[in-house]
């Protein structure tokens, strides 16, 4: 569930959208006639949300992320406000058929709102993931598109790009809080775990992912999973770094069950 305080729910057309509420500053500098023209021009068309989660929107200064993901991703501005929007996109064989329409089980239900919902848990919590900051579906009969915003790391890049070693244990240890935290990640890979300029590690891209007792099983699936991608990605870093990330990440277990 959201923080009802910190969180507004609006409705336009066929479109429903839950926003944190500091964006509601959006919304009013888009009406405020005393700005300079340079931020006037900076928040005009922002006062519909709608148009936050259209890539085409001039006020958003849209630009495309390269690197992971299904090429359904942009780096924008939401007035000062740097975040990133996703559209989800279908992986698989059903891609071929169905691009970005998923079933009909419920506003709470929607990939988008769970996503934005288990990050604003974990955000609130102080764990190391991005502020969600928007999520929107577009109900069209039995299915519906949907769409996310959060907050940009700036500077960030992936996991696999780095050779410190310090930043590879706290990887381990960013894991490990994660886990104890109940959360398992539905993608956990190189591409998902982000280095930003002070050497901090976030998470990112929670969608399916799933809250509730971890069993053994599920957190080893985890680091199976990651390690599947730093095979896959950068083999040349495994032999030196991955010890010390499995390494960090079970002494941060056992301290954190020590102190609960």
């Amino acid at each position: 569930m959201t923080e009802p305080s910190r969180t507004r729910l609006v409705k336009s057309g066929d479109c429903i959208i839950e926003y944190d509420k500091i964006l509601a500053v959006v919304i009013d500098r888009s009406a405020d006639q005393t700005l300079s023209p340079d931020l006037t021009q900076a928040f005009t068309g922002l006062h519909d949300p709608v148009n936050w989660f259209d890539p085409l929107c001039p006020a958003l200064h849209a630009q495309e992320v390269l690197i992971g993901g299904r090429a359904a991703a942009w780096f924008i501005r939401l007035g000062e406000q740097a975040g990133v929007l996703r559209h989800y996109r279908r992986g698989g064989l059903i891609a071929r058929l169905i691009k970005d329409r998923y079933f009909w089980l419920g506003a709470s239900r929607s990939r988008a709102f769970s996503e934005f919902s288990i990050m604003q848990s974990l955000w609130l919590n102080n764990l190391p993931v991005p502020q969600p900051l928007a999520a929107a579906i577009w109900r069209h009969g039995l299915t519906y598109r949907a769409a996310l915003i959060t907050a940009r790391i700036e500077g960030a890049k992936p996991l696999a790009y780095t050779t410190d070693a310090g930043v590879w244990a706290e990887a381990g240890r960013v894991i490990a809080r994660l886990h104890q935290a109940n959360t398992w990640h539905a993608d956990l890979n190189v591409f998902n775990l982000l280095v930003d300029q002070r050497s901090r590690v976030w998470v990112i891209d929670f969608d399916r992912a799933r809250t509730g007792h971890l069993s053994p099983l599920q957190r080893s699936d985890n680091l199976s999973r990651l390690l599947r991608s730093v095979r896959k990605v950068a083999p040349e870093l495994e032999q030196e770094f991955w010890p010390v990330l499995t390494q960090a990440y079970a002494v941060e277990e056992q301290e954190l069950l020590r102190i609960t």
